[in-house]
């Protein structure tokens, strides 16, 4: 039984000190792995470059405190003069100084970046300011410019207006005398041609003025208060009222003559030059005006007036045309548009028609039709106005006469060539009998 004893008791001292040893590699092998894992995170925590690793590390440290937190007090006696938690302590510490000195570092980048995007701001700025001066400068002396020549257009323009007046005055006190001796004419002529003239220079001189302010305030550069001292300008030369009384001198002027041809082509070129002017400056012109009332009567004139001077160009182109027949004492009836003149004319040919004189027709042919009307008139009547089907009409119309007066003409050559014939025969026999009858 001793001997039973003595080896139980050997057995278990030596299960003690064999439980020893395991219990003494596992606690090393904690205190290895830890000291491992800490030294490697310390080093990641040193390193560290990037602020978005920061997270994973604290997460890592947070980790490690949590696995070998159960192992404190040997991890204590192991690491003294440290301890675990100062040991975790540390980790943190570090990662902290890390993440500061990761963080310094970035702000300092942008900072540079700020500095950099600041630089080229200002520098942008100056430039513009640069710009804006040059900007500024160009437009103050196109301004003085400006205001120059539209002043000096405006006093050209009431210049040619007051004349144009003296000489519609001429114009009307010689055609109310009625005279019609040559040097009359030649005079009546020549005011009416120097009129024509000065009116296509003042219409001219307006289109001028209307293009040279306008231009300058349709530049998208220009700012409120510069178009503002544009449109003061416009507001101080009396601009709208310019252009109404340019056309209310051609309206007077179209009124009071008898156009040629050349006339009626001109002024219907100038008319229409001024509408697409107007048309194109309406919506500008409209911004001269404080109040919506305002603008609209001032803008509504303007229209009505070139309305007015399409009419009565119109109306006296007709009223030219008509003098023609006139002044030939060819009676067709009055007429003040393209459709009253092409049914006149043909009644005036049908009726012709009837009873075909010789004369007549050769007057109205050579005289009329064929030189002005169809040579220099017709070309200057728009086609919508006077269609082709119309023109054509009206040539076949005195093709007809035509026939019909050489029908005549012939005829008579026929009956002439036979009644000389017949006066010829009866002489020839009137001889012979002479001839035959005996002598005494």
């Amino acid at each position: 039984m001793k001997k039973i004893s003595g080896v139980l008791a050997v057995l278990v001292l030596l299960l003690l000190q064999v439980g020893g040893a395991f219990a003494q590699s596992s606690d090393y092998e904690i205190i290895q792995s830890f000291k491992k894992s800490h030294q490697s995170l310390l080093e990641s925590a040193k390193t560290l470059q990037d602020l978005g690793q920061s997270d994973l590390l604290k997460n890592e440290i947070s980790r490690l405190e949590g696995e070998y937190g159960q192992h404190r007090k040997l991890l204590d006696e192991a690491l003294y003069p440290q301890s675990f938690e100062a040991s975790v302590v540390a980790l943190r510490d570090q990662l902290k100084k890390s993440t500061e000195r990761i963080a310094l570092a970035e702000e300092s980048k942008q900072d540079k970046v700020k500095i950099v995007e600041i630089t080229r701001k200002t520098e942008a700025v100056e430039k513009k300011i640069v710009e804006i001066s040059a900007q500024n400068e160009e437009y103050r002396v196109s301004v003085d410019k400006l205001t120059r020549e539209v002043q000096d257009l405006s006093t050209r323009i009431q210049r040619l207006s007051e004349e144009n007046t003296g000489l519609l005055g001429e114009i009307k006190a010689l055609q109310a005398e009625n005279r019609k001796d040559k040097e009359s004419i030649a005079k009546l002529q020549a005011l009416t041609d120097k009129l024509n003239a000065n009116i296509r220079d003042r219409d001219e001189l307006i289109v001028k003025m209307m293009g040279s302010l306008f231009d300058e305030y349709s530049k998208a550069d220009l700012t409120d208060a510069q178009k503002k001292n544009l449109l003061a300008i416009a507001q101080k030369n009396d601009y709208v009222s310019n252009i109404v009384t340019t056309i209310d001198g051609n309206i007077a002027f179209v009124d009071a003559a008898l156009l040629t041809p050349q006339d009626v082509k001109l002024i219907r070129d100038q008319q229409k030059k001024l509408s697409v002017k107007w048309e194109e400056l309406k919506p500008y012109v409209g911004k001269l005006y404080p109040d919506e009332q305002t603008k609209a009567r001032d803008i509504t004139m303007v229209d009505g007036r070139l309305s007015d001077l399409k009419k009565s160009i119109d109306e006296t182109t007709w009223k030219s045309i008509h003098q023609v027949f006139t002044a030939q004492n060819i009676a067709i009836g009055p007429f003040h548009n393209a459709g009253e003149f092409y049914s006149h004319l043909l009644a005036y040919i049908d009726e012709q028609l009837k009873t075909p004189s010789r004369a007549t027709y050769q007057v109205f042919k050579h005289k009329i039709w064929d030189s002005p009307i169809k040579d220099q008139w017709l070309p200057v009547i728009p086609a919508d106005e006077l269609t082709e089907r119309q023109r054509l009409d009206i040539e076949e119309r005195i093709a007809l006469w035509d026939k019909k007066i050489s029908a005549i003409y012939w005829q008579g050559a026929l009956i002439g060539v036979f009644g000389a014939a017949m006066i010829a025969l009866v002489a020839v026999m009137i001889r012979r009998k002479k001839k035959q009858a005996p002598t005494a």
